[in-house]
């Protein structure tokens, strides 16, 4: 599958883990794209089987979390009826900040197949798991033959 990775980063956190995100997805086989909202490769995304999207949770404390720069992730080009998994790279607790990256991929037009919290300070503690899980939930959704 060609997958993309598409994130929001302030301070670097996101982006690491949208690299570790893609690394884990190549590994298993599949061509990938990992790109910031801001310059992200149109061509590329227009082709890509399915979406990751991610993001850092902001809010104050455990209050109010949402996605961090939301506006540019509502602003960047329409993911239309591609799966879309969500990451979000957080602090302290992220509260119910994946339901609002679930709202957000909606708008885009994607397919929510779910997604994952990571903690800033261990981010790839369940990583590759969840990248297992969302490429499977991709591919069934998509209609991809199980490998044998």
């Amino acid at each position: 599958m060609k997958v993309a990775v598409v994130y929001e980063s302030r301070t670097g956190h996101t982006a690491e883990l949208a690299e570790l995100i893609g690394a884990a997805a190549q590994e298993l086989g599949h061509e990938v794209g990992v790109f910031p909202t801001g310059k992200i490769n149109l061509d590329y995304l227009g082709d890509a089987d399915m979406v990751f999207l991610g993001s850092w949770c902001h809010g104050i404390f455990v209050l109010g979390q949402h996605p961090g720069d939301g506006g540019k992730l509502l602003a960047m080009p329409g993911v239309w009826g591609k799966p879309v998994a969500g990451f979000i790279s957080y602090l302290l607790a992220p509260g119910k900040v994946l339901d609002k990256m679930a709202d957000v991929a909606e708008i885009l037009g994607g397919e929510w197949i779910g997604g994952r919290n990571f903690k800033q300070t261990n981010k790839t503690d369940g990583l590759a798991g969840f990248v297992v899980a969302a490429l499977d939930a991709a591919e069934e959704r998509l209609g991809v033959p199980a490998e044998a």
